[in-house]
This record gives C-alpha cells, structure tokens and sequence, in this order.
C-alpha cells in the first residue's frame, strides 16, 4: 500500500508518494576509497560484498515527487514522514548545533559531566601533539607517511604517491584541533590551525561561485570536498572570521550543487547517492546554517528523501543497495537526529538498543566514530554502556612510544590499510572528543521534535 507523505509546506508544496518497498541486496563498505566502486566492482571487487552502484536506481526505493498546487493536506501518518522537523519546525535547520562545550573554559567540566576521564583527555592531547608533529612545511597533512615531516618513521602510511589525499588529511586534522577548542585565534595549536585552514583556501580554485580543491584526488571527490567543507565552516562558526566566509559559501555552493535528485552524494557530482559520502556533506551543511550561509531548504529536504530511501528493516540503513550494515545504521540514525527526530522514536530507540548491545569495533574506526555520536546524543543507559567500552578501548589501544606516539593503528579493516595511520587516529581523537564536540541535542533541546 502506497504511502502519501507532504515534504512541503504552504502553497505549492510537494508531495512524496512511496511504495515503502525495500531491498535488501549485498553491500560493499568504502572510506576514502582509492578507486570509485564502479571500477572496483568491474575489476572483481574488493571483497565478498562488493556491488556495482549503478544498480541503485534500479533497486533503490521507488518514489515519486508530485509538484501540487494549493495547500496540501497534513499527512494521516506523520511517523512516515520523510519530513524531519529542525529547530522550532524549520525545513532547513539541525539540532545540535551548538560549539560553546568546546570553549576553554566549558571544555573540561563538559567533557567530565558526559563521560570524558582524565586519561580519555591525555589521549586527545597526545593524538593532538601527534597531528603537529606530522605538518607539513605548506600546513597540509597527508594520509602518506613516506615523505616529509615523516620520512616514514611511522608505518602503515596508507595512501599511495598518487593518492595521499591531503585535502581530506587536512581537513581531518583540523577539525581534530578544532574540536579541542583550538582556533587560528585561541589555543596552544592556534598557529598549526592557522596554516591548516590557509592551506585550505589557498588550493579551493573559485569559479562561478562554486569552489573545488585542485589537490582533491579524484578517486575520493566528495569525500574530500564535504571534509574540508565542514573543518572550514567549523572554522568560520568557531571565530567569526569574515575572511572565510566567501571560501565556505563556495564550498558549500559545490555541495549543493553536487546533490543528485535522489537526495544523496557520491564520489563525483550529480551521481546517485552514497550514504557514506552523504554524512560527511550534511555535517558540513550543519555548520554551515549554524554559520549563517545560505543552504537552500530544497537541498536539505532532498537529504531528508535520501535518508528515508537508505532506510531497510525498520531501523538498519545500507551502503548503495546493499543489506543494512552496523556503520550505515549509525550514519543514517544520526542524520536522523540532527534533523529532529524525537527521542520516542520507535525506530531510534531500536537502533540505539543495537548499536549499543553490539559494542564498540576493534579495527573499524569509521563506525565507531558515528555510533559513538549517535548513541551519546541518546544518553542513558545505552549511551553509558557504550562509552565505557569505547573509550577504555581506545586509551588501551594508543601507542605510547617513539615516533608513533599519540597515534592510532586498528589492523582488521581495510580501509585501514588505504587510508592509513593519520586516518585511523583522526576519527580516533574525534571519537575521544564526542564529549564536547557538540552539546547532545536531547539535553540541549527545549522540545522533542515529532516525526
């Protein structure tokens, strides 16, 4: 039976007409991906899951979007709504906004209050001391340990010549630093900040309005662009500073621009949606409205279609077309959140109650990284549960000695072994960092937002 649900509101609005049918085919993960995964998948895969994309307008979920005139009716079912409600019922608004817990002055006794420890706290600073130490002479960082300032001292250096993917590797650096409460302006990293972030405007080529990085590797586009996106807006929302304010609007234009009609994002402009690469260009919206730039109401609803097309068995997510997957899930629950999904929700509650009964990986970072998030919005006890294990985990699990120190290495995943040390410890240090990277919206929140 077909669902009816309004996307839009007043007159003109739209209407989503959705079979509610799903698939539930194989899936292949990819983070930072050296070669796109229609290539992959034409070479013989990269693994026992491995699927060609351009199936997913085939067997993704049938839709249809209805251009009506007049003023369309409230949906009989608003818990089928596609339709997330943001802060006071804005279209293109997120919760959890917010950046003041990292401040100086709020970052430790926030960090204490939501379960940060002392040697939770001395991990951060030595994966911080960690990332400066591995600048480079431009301000950029790498994901390739064989050239300057390493001189591969450290192993597991992950990314080939042709691929080192700094964009990425900078804008993961940076918003380590930044989610530490260090700015161009303010911290003890101010100056390594500051050239990062220069770094960044230097290689961001402008042209009618849309800005691309020359240096991005092709093979992982959108990856890199929504990254350094969001550490530039984060930049731009932490200080103020006008003088970013033209290089993230046109930051953000491209993603806008990008966005194909699904809703989603993949590694190149206009093809259909990857939820992987969808997370990282919706955070970098986030920070973007919350920086007061222009982010069409269209474009976050087109995300809010994308969410509801990944959706399969209730509460699990998929890669592409793929089953529903552990790291999936937590992404597509946690764009969920952000868009003001109650915490009554049926289908969050499941997910949290799964997230948190399967625990914490020891080798997928990528995962970790957003369940953490998800499930440290929710509180309680699954959120308790949780960060006991992960962030015990992850204390144990950092290298104390040598050159290495303060870094991370997780053997066990392969996109470990593409993306390499630098990666493993950024997502590390921001999973460390949960505590106050942003406030969790269900305390912030005056009001729960209804489906």
């Amino acid at each position: 039976m077909a669902i009816w649900t309004i996307v839009g509101v007043g007159k003109g609005g739209r209407i989503l007409i959705d079979s509610g049918i799903s698939t539930d085919l194989t899936e292949a993960f990819e983070i930072l991906n050296v070669e796109k995964s229609e290539d992959v998948a034409s070479k013989g895969g990269v693994g026992p899951d491995d699927i060609n994309s351009s199936i997913l307008a085939s067997d993704s979920t049938p839709s249809l979007v209805v251009d009506v005139g007049g003023e369309p009716k409230p949906s009989a079912n608003l818990s089928d709504s596609i339709r997330l409600s943001g802060s006071k019922g804005e279209d293109n608004a997120f919760l959890g906004s917010s950046l003041e817990s990292r401040t100086p002055k709020n970052r430790a006794t926030t960090g204490i209050r939501n379960g940060a420890t002392q040697a939770s706290e001395a991990a951060v600073e030595a994966a911080l001391a960690y990332l400066a130490n591995h600048q480079k002479n431009d301000g950029s960082w790498t994901l390739r340990f064989d050239d300057v300032p390493c001189q591969g001292q450290c192993s597991h250096g992950g990314a080939n010549k042709l691929d080192s993917h700094d964009v990425a590797a900078t804008g993961l650096a940076l918003l380590c630093f930044m989610g530490a409460g260090h700015t161009m302006h303010v911290g003890e990293y101010s100056e390594q900040v500051s050239r990062g972030v220069y770094f960044l405007i230097q290689k961001l080529r402008i042209q009618s309005g849309r800005g691309t990085w020359l240096s991005s590797t092709a093979s992982a586009e959108m990856y890199e662009h929504g990254i350094a996106t969001l550490a530039l807006c984060e930049a731009l929302q932490m200080t103020g500073d006008e003088s970013l304010a033209e290089s993230c609007q046109a930051a953000i234009r491209q993603i806008i621009y990008a966005q194909h009609n699904d809703g989603g994002w993949d590694y190149h402009p206009k093809a259909p949606g990857d939820l992987s690469i969808v997370g990282w260009q919706v955070m970098a919206l986030k920070s973007a409205v919350s920086a007061k730039l222009d982010v069409p109401t269209d474009t976050i609803r087109g995300i809010d279609l994308f969410v509801r097309r990944e959706n399969v068995g209730g509460f699990m997510f998929r890669y592409r077309a793929g089953k529903g997957t552990p790291s999936m899930t937590a992404i597509g629950n946690l764009m969920r959140v952000l868009r003001g999904v109650s915490k009554t929700d049926a289908m969050l509650i499941r997910a949290v109650d799964y997230l948190a009964d399967k625990g914490p990986s020891d080798h997928d970072a990528y995962y970790n990284y957003y369940a953490t998030q998800v499930l440290f919005h929710y509180g309680g006890k699954p959120w308790d549960k949780w960060n006991k294990a992960m962030r015990e985990f992850l204390i144990a699990t950092q290298e104390q000695y040598g050159h290495s120190a303060g870094s991370w290495w997780h053997p066990g995943d392969p996109h470990n072994l593409t993306a390499g040390r630098l990666y493993v410890t950024a997502m590390a240090c921001l999973t460390l960092e949960v505590y106050y990277r942003y406030l969790p919206v269900y305390e912030a929140s005056d009001m729960e937002f209804k489906l």
